[in-house]
Formats: C-alpha cells, sequence, structure tokens
C-alpha cells in the first residue's frame, strides 16, 4: 500500500502530538501533585506552628496565674488557671491530631512527630499536676511548700522551651522532607520529559532520513533533468521512484519533456521558415525606406514651392502666397524669405497675399514678424494684394498695419520706390 505525502505527514504530526501530550499530561499532574503536597504540608506547618505556640502561651499564662495565686492568693486567678489549662487540653488535642497529614512522610518523621505528641501531653499532666497541688488556701504554706511549688512551675517553664525547640525542629525536618519528596518527584518527571525527548530525536532523525531518500534525491534528481532540459541535453526519461506527489511529479516531467522535445522539432522547421520570411521582410523594409527618403525629398520639395521666393531684380524678391496660412506656413515663410534675403542681399522684399483667402489676427501676426526680422536685415518689405475683404477684416480685428508699406497689386509694388499706401 503506498501512502502519500499528505499521509505520511499526517502520521509524523500525530506521532509528535502524542509525544507532546505524553509530556504535557505528565507535568501536568507532577505539578498539580507538588502543589498540592507544597500547599498541604505548608498549611499544615503553619497550623502547627500556631498550635504549638498557643500550647507555649497557655501554658505560661497557667504558670503565670498559678505564681500570682500563690503570692496573692485570689480565687479568681485559680479559676483563670482552670480555664487555661482545659484550653491547653484542647490544643494538645488538636496538636495530636494533625499526624494525619504527614502521611505521605511517615516513615521520616513518625518517630520525632510522636516525640513532639509526647512531649505536649507531658506537659499538659505536668500543668495539670500542678494546677492540683495548689492548695485552696495559699496562706497556709509553709516557705517549703512554696519553694517546693516554685521549683515545679520553673521545672515546667524548662519543659516548654524544650518542646518549643523540639517542635521546631521537628517543622523544619518536615520541610526538608518535603522538599525532598518534591525533588524527587521533580527528577522523576525531567527523566520523563528527557525519554520522551530522545524519542522525539530519535523520530525526528527517522523523518530527515526519510524526506532524504523519498523526496530530497528524488527532487535533486528531477532538478538535474530540469538544468539538462533546458541545455537541451535530456534524452531519455527519469526513472519514478514512488507512487506518491513525488511519483506523480516525475511521470508529469516526463510528459512534459517528451512535449518539449517534440515541440522542439517543430519550432526548428517553424524557425527555418521564419527566417525565410524575415529576409524577404528586411528585403521589404529597405525598399520602404528607400520609398520614405523620396517621399521626404518630395515633401521638401513642395514645401519650397508652396512659398517660393522669386527674384525680379538685383534687389528685388517676390513671394507670392497662395491657400491658408497655419503657424507652420507662417514659420516656413519666416524661414524662407529671411534665407533668400541674406543669401542675394536684396533690400526689397514683395509679399504677395493676393492668394491667401484668410487672415485673421494670427496670421497678421505672422505677417508683422516677417516684416519686423527683414528689417533686421536691412530689407524693406511691401505688402502686396491686400483685398477689400481681408482690409475690411483687418479694420475689424484693430490690427494695426501702418508701419508697413502695401500696394494694390504686384505692378504697383514694382514700379515704387518708397511713399506709404
Amino acid at each position: 500500500m503506498s501512502w502519500s505525502l499528505t499521509r505520511k505527514t499526517a502520521m509524523i504530526a500525530v506521532a509528535y502530538l502524542v509525544i507532546l501530550s505524553i509530556l504535557a499530561t505528565d507535568l501536568t499532574f507532577t505539578v498539580i501533585e507538588i502543589q498540592k503536597i507544597a500547599n498541604d504540608v505548608n498549611q499544615s506547618i503553619v497550623e502547627d506552628v500556631q498550635t504549638v505556640g498557643e500550647v507555649s502561651l497557655t501554658l505560661q499564662q497557667i504558670l503565670t496565674e498559678a505564681v500570682s495565686y500563690v503570692q496573692t492568693g485570689d480565687p479568681g486567678e485559680y479559676e483563670e488557671s482552670a480555664e487555661f489549662l482545659q484550653k491547653l487540653e484542647e490544643t494538645v488535642a488538636r496538636l495530636r491530631g494533625s499526624e494525619a497529614v504527614y502521611r505521605d512522610f511517615l516513615d521520616n518523621t513518625a518517630q520525632h512527630d510522636g516525640l513532639i505528641a509526647q512531649e505536649a501531653v507531658a506537659i499538659l499532666n505536668a500543668a495539670q499536676r500542678l494546677h492540683d497541688r495548689l492548695p485552696t488556701d495559699p496562706e497556709g504554706l509553709t516557705d517549703e511548700q512554696r519553694e517546693a511549688i516554685y521549683a515545679e512551675i520553673e521545672t515546667i517553664e524548662e519543659q516548654r522551651e524544650s518542646f518549643t525547640e523540639q517542635a521546631n525542629a521537628h517543622f523544619a525536618d518536615i520541610r526538608n522532607v518535603a522538599r525532598q519528596h518534591i525533588a524527587d518527584d521533580v527528577a522523576l518527571t525531567f527523566g520523563g520529559i528527557a525519554l520522551a525527548l530522545a524519542a522525539m530525536v530519535a523520530l525526528t532523525a527517522g523523518v530527515l532520513w526519510l524526506i532524504e531518500r523519498h523526496i530530497v534525491r528524488p527532487l535533486r534528481s528531477l532538478t538535474n533533468a530540469a538544468g539538462s532540459l533546458a541545455e537541451g541535453r535530456l534524452e531519455g526519461e527519469l526513472p519514478v521512484t514512488s507512487n506518491d506527489e513525488i511519483g506523480a511529479l516525475q511521470q508529469t516531467f516526463n510528459r512534459m519533456a517528451a512535449t518539449i522535445r517534440r515541440q522542439t522539432g517543430d519550432l526548428e522547421a517553424h524557425y527555418q521558415e521564419i527566417k525565410q520570411a524575415r529576409d524577404a521582410l528586411d528585403v521589404a523594409h529597405q525598399q520602404a525606406l528607400e520609398q520614405l527618403a523620396v517621399i521626404q525629398r518630395q515633401q521638401e520639395a513642395i514645401r519650397e514651392l508652396s512659398v517660393p521666393v522669386l527674384p525680379v531684380s538685383h534687389d528685388t524678391l517676390v513671394m507670392p502666397l497662395v491657400g491658408a496660412l497655419d503657424s507652420a506656413r507662417l514659420l516656413q515663410v519666416q524661414e524662407q524669405a529671411l534665407e533668400r534675403l541674406a543669401a542675394t542681399r536684396a533690400r526689397r522684399l514683395l509679399l504677395d497675399i493676393t492668394g491667401v483667402p484668410i487672415v485673421d489676427s494670427h496670421v497678421a501676426q505672422g505677417l508683422i514678424r516677417v516684416v519686423q526680422a527683414a528689417r533686421l536685415l536691412g530689407a524693406e518689405v511691401t505688402l502686396i494684394g491686400v483685398r477689400p475683404e481681408v482690409a475690411q477684416s483687418i479694420v475689424g480685428l484693430g490690427i494695426n498695419l501702418s508701419h508697413i508699406r502695401t500696394c494694390r497689386d504686384l505692378q504697383s509694388g514694382l514700379s515704387r520706390n518708397g511713399g506709404r499706401a
């Protein structure tokens, strides 16, 4: 049975998730257990420390009341001593009942815990005996009896101090045992984590080996084959190594290579045909360029003929204008006139506008520029052939031509030597 890359990847991901789930579960339970142990122990130790403090304080109050009763004989102090004794009994009973909290550490602390409980009971018994020995009338006590009571009180006080020291040492031992227990749990947890990490490392190494064998090597072979195909050196087929997506890619590459080889042959035949067509196109292009050059020369000749400059004497030129004048043609008129004036050294230019149908402000301004440019070259320009309708249009536009010489026709212009119309 062949598996696809997607299925293989899913199985690997599931394996990693299982390992990570085990790690997370183990770590979670360990943390919860450690927190529970730490909370229970801390709470129990705090309560027991408070209980030991109450035992010590209550016992001290009993001793204080006993001494005061012996000295003053106040019955109220005797009753208070009895109340403190009852409170001491309850406190000692609560201290003895706290042993169940330390069951997890019983093997290490049972003996010491029993001694603490026995010491508390012994202190309670001593306090009860002291209370029983107190007389109903302390004034009748002899000095020796008083000294004996004081000695017994002092002995109980020493027992109280010893009990407090032993209890504190006992609770310190419990803390150490709890820390050791927690440390053991942590070490066990880290051991499990290390084992799981080792399993993940082994799984990763296996996955990398599988990737190298079943993915990287086929892809490398496919890359080399693609390079050979790009250089036109691939003749055979690429071996198909699996039935998954890599195998499908290899089969597709083989079909693509066969198609490319077939199309390459067709392209070579088409290339020869295209080369022949291109050569014919180059010849046609060259012919078209030559025709275009002829057309350009003809256009230049036509432009020159459209604004002819004709010499009529050694110092007079005539430029007859026919047709509408646009910006390009006005510029050509100016260039042709100036070039001929400069070439012939003529002193007069007769500008004949008889054939110009319309003279607007734009045309008039262009003619004025021709007149001004000719004057800069030392030539006088005479405007010939202003028709009545053109004259009326110029006047209507408000164009001032008073500084330009004008004549009715070309003959008048040729016969005049000066004067303004």
